[in-house]
């Protein structure tokens, strides 16, 4: 039975359209080895392999633990990965996103001063 950090780490991994080998040559381990941490209970993966593991899936190391994406369950690994492409992009490309969000969906400005 797949534990809890097992079951994000594959959702994670599925969100990225990776498959284990693809991760496991990535982070510099077996495919058995990630299947294990997928799969089976009481796995206790080192701070440098976690770190490997939320680098190749873009996400943080608290993501692959479970901390974040337990505060805010509503958050898919796909809003994760988005959100931390935002947030790594210069000011000038976000005030685009923003513009552009503004544009399709309409200000929530407006909306909160139409309440």
């Amino acid at each position: 039975m797949a534990s809890a950090l097992g079951l994000r780490l594959r959702r994670l991994r599925e969100a990225k359209k990776l498959t284990l080998q693809q991760v496991a040559d990535a982070v510099g381990c077996t495919k058995a080895y990630i299947w294990e941490l997928e799969m089976k209970e009481g796995q206790r993966p080192s701070a440098e392999r976690v770190h490997a593991l939320a680098k190749v899936l873009g996400v943080t190391m608290e993501d692959v633990m479970g901390d974040t994406l337990d505060k805010v369950p509503q958050a898919s690994p796909e809003d994760v990965q988005f959100f931390r492409e935002y947030a790594g992009m210069a000011d000038e490309e976000k005030q685009r996103y923003r513009q552009a969000l503004d544009l399709m969906f309409g200000s929530r400005k407006d909306e909160a001063g139409k309440a």
